[in-house]
């Protein structure tokens, strides 16, 4: 779990809960693009990696995407070492997959979205030091700067 703590933020204090439901909402609205924003696929991963780290650090509802990604990864055996249906999986695997689906696949916005949710999950879990966890870091440090 992320923690975001900020004092004398730009917003006031929005409180993680309060950024989290904020930036979910404006990747619904921007996944949907019927109103005055419209995400692509690129900028709707990284608005949902940025929702998905908000989620992290509010916990309480927020952290049941967590819990199912996490239920997902182990019902495919990921971090089950060499009894793993598919052997020895790590999380640093599962995040350069998520990478070169990005990067190759051709991603809607809502895949994406889904891609950059999942990842705010995942990278950060990969572990302190791992260069999987810098995004999170970094969007981390950004949404204590709002307030979060």
């Amino acid at each position: 779990m992320t923690t975001l703590a900020a004092s004398g933020s730009i917003f006031g204090h929005l409180g993680t809960g309060g950024l989290a439901l904020a930036i979910a909402l404006l990747l619904f609205f921007g996944v949907r693009g019927k109103g005055r924003v419209k995400l692509t696929a690129s900028p709707a991963a990284y608005v949902a990696f940025l929702a998905a780290t908000a989620a992290s650090a509010a916990g309480r509802t927020w952290a049941k995407p967590e819990q199912v990604v996490g239920q997902g990864l182990s019902g495919l055996g990921v971090g089950q070492g060499a009894d793993g249906p598919f052997g020895d999986v790590g999380l640093g695997a599962v995040a350069l997959i998520l990478l070169i689906i990005f990067l190759t696949a051709s991603v809607t916005p809502v895949f994406g979205a889904v891609l950059g949710a999942i990842a705010g999950f995942v990278f950060p879990a990969t572990g302190t030091g791992a260069v999987w966890a810098i995004p999170s870091d970094v969007a981390a440090s950004l949404l204590a700067s709002f307030g979060g």
